[in-house]
């Protein structure tokens, strides 16, 4: 159990408790979508084999947002409705307008809702009650807005807001790649994106491929800023740093990754204690790297 991308948002009001957090969890839990619903959400567990809304580790909280969509591809709702449409057609003799189409194209998927398929997909988020920090488990800001979304709604007086530093991730990474001191426990890998700062925002990638101080600052020079930069934190995990202070591609490195004997509910257990205690070690010698948390 590894975050493989990380969004970190501050939990600046609400007392939240284990036990307040399981029932209210439990409250707002997935449901089966409606006939004639499109989506439903809610918290699952976010193992299979246990029903308790939360996995704990000391003040370390594991949970799972469910989301149940059901699948109806526009090709699909296109062909019904264009054979709908020539049948009317020929009833009354002449094309339908732009409103009885609309009309004809809402009536055709709620014809076809019923029978659409569903898919299911859990977003993990973890609650560090020690930092008082919510870490969402993704690159997508959508699903990240949707997990806080729901929890917000599910734990009444909690607010949220997206964990910012009082110098832009954009602007260490460029000076650390103009040659300005790195702190000692993070190292640059072989990865990185430039970008230009003209409407034009003409894109220089790095794929392992070392990042000779000359070539990055003779792009830096022609006024482009770096806002994605792959690094290694403390020789134990490795992962790229994005200017919207996104951790993507995380990856525990060997020292980590001890060959275990363990059965599957233990490996869990220990990879999440291991996970939790890391990375939030990670999280906070990142924002002190950048100046340290903005909290205005």
């Amino acid at each position: 159990m590894w975050f493989r991308n990380l969004q970190a948002y501050r939990i600046s009001s609400g007392n939240i408790t284990l036990n307040s957090l399981e029932e209210a969890l439990s409250q707002h839990a997935l449901q089966a979508c409606m006939q004639m619903e499109m989506q439903s959400r809610g918290w699952v567990p976010p193992r299979d084999e246990q029903d308790n809304f939360i996995h704990a580790y000391g003040q370390q909280w594991l949970i799972a947002l469910g989301v149940e969509k059901k699948l109806l591809p526009a090709g699909v709702i296109n062909q019904h409705a264009k054979n709908r449409i020539t049948q009317i057609e020929k009833m009354q003799g002449y094309k339908p307008g732009k409103k009885q189409v609309r009309d004809i194209k809402e009536a055709t998927i709620i014809e076809l809702l019923p029978r659409a398929f569903t898919q299911c997909h859990k977003t993990y988020a973890w609650i560090d009650a020690i930092k008082n920090r919510l870490i969402i488990d993704t690159a997508s800001t959508q699903k990240a807005d949707e997990l806080v979304e729901v929890l917000v709604k599910s734990l009444h007086g909690l607010t949220l807001a997206p964990v910012e530093t009082q110098v832009s991730p954009s602007a260490a990474m460029t000076r650390w790649l103009s040659g300005d001191d790195l702190p000692s426990v993070f190292s640059i890998d072989r990865d990185c994106e430039l970008q230009g700062m003209n409407d034009e925002k003409a894109t220089v990638k790095y794929t392992h491929h070392v990042l000779e101080t000359e070539e990055t600052v003779r792009h830096i020079r022609t006024g482009k800023k770096v806002i994605k930069l792959a690094m290694t934190w403390d020789s134990k995990i490795s992962f790229v740093l994005h200017d919207n202070l996104q951790l993507r591609r995380i990856a525990p490195q060997d020292i980590l990754k001890e060959e275990s004997t363990e059965n599957a509910e233990e490996l869990f257990v220990s990879d999440f204690a291991i996970m939790t205690g890391e990375l939030s070690q990670l999280i906070s010698e990142i924002i002190d790297a950048l100046g340290g948390e903005d909290l205005s």
